[in-house]
């Protein structure tokens, strides 16, 4: 029950985002706007720390997604979480 009422709060937060920012706005964009030096920050870390071609791959991609698909994912989550675990979801 908990999980699934984390689920629907993090859905409300994607329905949020999306008619606040605009269902196309980009995840990059709202956190560049939010802190733009702590993204490029985390540029730099993940650049000189783990591998320049890391950022490429995996995080560009990432940032490219609308701003409300991360708050959506993350209900996904708790609803599968909450699926199995009959009873106690």
């Amino acid at each position: 029950m908990i999980t699934r009422t984390i689920a629907i709060l993090f859905f409300a937060a994607a329905l949020v985002t999306g008619f606040a920012l605009g269902w196309g706005y980009s995840l990059g964009a709202a956190l560049y706007r939010l802190n733009a030096a702590a993204l490029n920050a985390t540029q730099a870390a993940v650049q000189r720390y783990i591998h320049p071609d890391l950022w490429d791959a995996l995080f560009v991609p990432m940032l490219t997604l609308p701003a409300w698909s991360g708050w959506a994912f993350f209900g996904i989550i708790f609803l599968v979480i909450g699926a199995l675990r009959p009873g106690r979801g």
